[in-house]
């Protein structure tokens, strides 16, 4: 994806427009590639958020279900409007200017130690993003919210969607707003599955127990179409009673 990995625009911010482009691409890549099989899309964290914008837009993509872990569903702006009026302006000003939040930003992404360090190391791995970058998820975030109220209520694929109690990088209340919705609730029968993971933290799938999860996935993809219907009132309800909560709730 352009701007990530081993791209040479790595670390550079692009709309969420092209990103949705990128993922579609490779969609139609894959499937023509490999025609007989079965395509599941996962997205985590932001990349949650730009697979919800991406399904929101495009009815029939030729996917058999979506997956989004701890996705970043988050209306940064509406509720911390001050922060992110003055977060673009430095950025207008100042967008290569780069930022290290060692030492002064402490959230706890996962209890996996060892795999945190790794990262740590990992050269493709964007470790002091720019201005511009972190304006541009908050950007992304607030137009994915957007997004995230007509996935949830005109939904045309098997979802799953995995929620970490613990995590201290994105918070719930947003999630829990939108589950209050009168006109989603009316689609609690349709495709959308909820797991709450109540010892799971942000990097849910790199965690000390991150297997369970996967195990989940897997069961969920083979049997997506013999899955019990969850009641998402209930999975908001699980949210709304857990201790836990985000410094920014």
């Amino acid at each position: 994806m352009n701007g990530f990995g081993q791209n040479e625009n790595f670390g550079t911010w692009y709309p969420l427009e092209l990103h949705i482009k990128d993922v579609k691409n490779e969609i139609d890549i894959l499937v023509e590639s490999y025609p007989d099989k079965d395509f599941f899309l996962l997205g985590e964290s932001m990349g949650g958020a730009i697979v919800l914008s991406l399904a929101a837009s495009q009815s029939n993509l030729n996917i058999s279900g979506i997956i989004l872990v701890a996705p970043a569903i988050w209306n940064f702006t509406e509720r911390n409007f001050l922060k992110s009026k003055f977060l673009g302006l430095i950025s207008y000003f100042f967008p290569r200017l780069s930022v290290d939040g060692k030492g002064w930003i402490k959230v706890k992404a996962s209890d996996n130690q060892e795999m945190l360090k790794t990262l740590a190391k990992d050269p493709y791995f964007i470790h002091n993003p720019n201005l511009r970058s972190l304006y541009g998820i908050i950007e992304l975030m607030d137009e994915s919210f957007e997004h995230t109220k007509i996935f949830l209520t005109k939904n045309n694929y098997p979802t799953l969607l995995l929620i970490p109690i613990k995590d201290e990088i994105v918070p719930r209340k947003p999630l829990i707003e939108l589950l209050k919705n009168s006109r989603i609730n009316e689609f609690d029968n349709k495709k959308i599955d909820i797991k709450i993971f109540e010892s799971s933290f942000h990097m849910m799938l790199r965690d000390l127990k991150g297997n369970l999860i996967t195990d989940e996935i897997k069961d969920w993809i083979i049997n997506k179409n013999n899955n019990k219907i969850i009641n998402l009132q209930k999975g908001r309800e699980k949210l709304e009673n857990s201790e836990f909560f985000h410094m920014l709730d």
